[in-house]
């Protein structure tokens, strides 16, 4: 880690300490950083399941199709459960700032 890295950590810190004095600034980083997450998980979500649909696409045999029909339902279940959690999490911290 070189000096400069360390100098704009701590300004980014400063800004983002004195975002969150104000109520408003506060409900902007909850949008920003839940945002940023939803599109970090829907983007690891879409990525999986290409390869889930790519594994459909080259498997040989009943037990192979069965199993990456399988594993396609589970990354879908499980990326629109983490993104939903995700989701809820943020509206619950912005009810919960809101005074």
């Amino acid at each position: 880690m070189r000096l400069w890295h360390l100098v704009v950590a701590i300004m980014a810190t400063g800004m983002v300490l004195a975002i969150m004095r104000d109520p408003a600034g506060r409900v902007g980083l909850i949008v920003f950083v839940t945002a940023l997450g939803e599109v970090v998980i829907g983007t690891s979500t879409i990525l999986a399941l290409f390869q889930t649909i790519g594994a459909l696409g080259e498997a040989k045999g009943l037990f192979a199709h069965a199993e990456a029909t399988a594993s396609t339902a589970l990354v879908l279940i499980v990326g629109t459960m983490l993104m939903s959690s995700w989701l809820f999490a943020g509206a619950w911290l912005v009810h919960a700032t809101i005074p």
